[in-house]
């Protein structure tokens, strides 16, 4: 009889919850009821104001993403080194027998570097050349066929090359192995022989694989901020691969009229934009309170994707008060970054101590859900 009662009064109590005319009190909570000291650890609540957002635009300017010391090159001292599989075109001038042991003056099939990094050249019999430049084999074959040739004169070229390959994968247009030549091999120049990137690209992080490592490269910052440093000079068996922007999003949660995930276009979205993507706010809604959710963590520059997101160690949120109109101006020019969460709340947030919690979970479940798609290859 006891439980009877009890669940009569939890559906009439119900009843009067979401009876027309009545709604939730959200000031008759007291704070007493809230552990602060729980849901406050590791959160900053920050006021967006102007000060804020020229401390923002300072550190988004002058931002330095660090390309890891081992993938630093000098691209002006670059040569290439012979390897089996290359075909070189070995000239003698005034000595055709040489150039084609067949008489004529241009080989037609030139010479194979056997797997073993070796050819054979007549006179001189087996030379090694694998690991060599060009003008290192130039020299020695020089060297060599003085004792048969007086003052000889030669040209060394690659014919084919055919035994060096840096991969690309992802978005772009041509997915694929290009060779790696005498002239030099970069990202850039990678990207471009695979016919640009598509519009779903995210330039934040892309990977670099080298030698079972990767590494995670801003190109956002080379194509849009002409920060050479990352126009990483490939080697052989590179894998560079051109992620989705499936998880460079913001969540727009709270009274809004239209909740929703946004993808961030080009890396560049405002509060102002994501706010009015949603239809603005809802009638409920306290535009004092607005919130910018933010989950601070450690980057490095050999962290994967899931690494990106697999958790919040820290808080970070920012309250705007749009209830004036030069909040609009801030609102525009506060930039929001991957995984924010834009939370319009109808009370101070200070009393939700809740909130939180779910926004950790909706950023964490939503991320390790695309993680596991990407995983299984969806």
């Amino acid at each position: 009889m006891r439980k009877l009662l009890g669940l009569l009064c939890v559906t009439v109590l119900s009843g009067c919850l979401w009876a027309p005319g009545q709604h939730m009190d959200t000031g008759s909570f007291h704070e007493k009821d809230v552990d602060m000291n729980d849901f406050r650890k590791g959160v900053n609540i920050q006021p967006i104001n102007g000060a804020l957002v020229r401390r923002l635009k300072h550190l988004r300017t002058h931002k330095s993403a660090i390309v890891p010391d081992v993938l630093k090159s000098h691209i002006e001292s670059y040569h290439y080194h012979i390897e089996p599989q290359d075909i070189l075109n070995i000239t003698v001038w005034d000595h055709p027998e040489l150039t084609a042991p067949g008489g004529t003056f241009q080989s037609q099939t030139g010479n194979l570097v056997y797997a073993d990094g070796t050819i054979f050249y007549p006179y001189i019999g087996v030379v090694d050349v694998a690991g060599k430049t060009m003008e290192q084999v130039r020299v020695e074959l020089a060297d060599k066929l003085k004792a048969f040739i007086e003052n000889p004169q030669l040209e060394v070229q690659v014919k084919k090359f055919r035994s060096q390959y840096a991969y690309v994968t992802g978005q772009v247009k041509v997915a694929g192995k290009v060779a790696i030549t005498d002239t030099p091999l970069t990202i850039m120049s990678l990207i471009a022989q695979s016919g640009g990137v598509l519009p779903t690209a995210d330039l934040r992080h892309v990977t670099l694989t080298r030698q079972h490592h990767t590494y995670v490269l801003d190109l956002f910052s080379l194509y849009e901020r002409g920060d050479v440093s990352f126009n990483v000079l490939l080697k052989h068996g590179d894998i560079v691969n051109i992620p989705d922007n499936q998880l460079n999003k913001v969540f727009v949660m709270g009274a809004v009229s239209k909740p929703s995930t946004l993808l961030i276009p080009h890396d560049q979205m405002s509060l102002a934009e994501a706010i009015s993507d949603v239809n603005g706010f809802a009638p409920s809604s306290n535009p004092s309170q607005v919130y910018v959710i933010r989950g601070k963590r450690l980057q490095n520059a050999e962290e994967s994707v899931a690494d990106r997101f697999e958790g919040l160690a820290q808080l970070e949120v920012y309250h705007l008060d749009a209830s004036s109109p030069d909040a609009l101006i801030l609102a525009d020019q506060f930039h929001l970054q991957s995984r924010d969460v834009v939370y319009v709340s109808t009370t101070e947030l200070k009393r939700f101590s809740g909130v939180f919690a779910d926004v950790s979970r909706v950023i964490n479940t939503t991320a390790q859900t695309l993680i596991l798609k990407k995983a299984a290859g969806f």
